[in-house]
């Protein structure tokens, strides 16, 4: 029997912004994050088959290191911001009054919060 991680994610690949096509540079550069990305994910999911299939951890084990990895200082912060970022693009995007979405955008690179 074949151990499967699937992450319950969609890998979802993110496409160049508009204004980079104008930009090769930063196109490239955003490019080949994606690809590092990708890659790291591929060698993990990987990694995790072998120590499964080879029994010198079982799935559980690995969810719940996964869960310590993610609350640990190390990457707790990082994570928090990135759902703080979500939730307020979805908010965004679910709000169906954008002039106070806009507002706000305003008022935050007025106070500096956004660059």
């Amino acid at each position: 029997m074949k151990a499967r991680f699937h992450n319950r994610r969609e890998v979802i690949i993110i496409p160049v912004g508009n204004d980079k096509y104008y930009k090769p540079d930063e196109a490239l550069h955003e490019l080949m994050m994606q690809e590092t990305i990708m890659n790291l994910a591929v060698d993990i999911q990987a990694l995790l088959r072998i120590l499964v299939e080879k029994q010198i951890i079982t799935r559980d084990e690995v969810n719940a290191y996964r869960e310590e990895v993610r609350n640990s200082p190390k990457y707790k912060p990082t994570l928090d911001a990135i759902k703080r970022e979500r939730d307020g693009f979805t908010a965004a995007k679910q709000n169906p009054n954008p002039e106070e979405y806009l507002r706000a955008i305003f008022k935050a690179k007025m106070d500096g919060k956004i660059k």
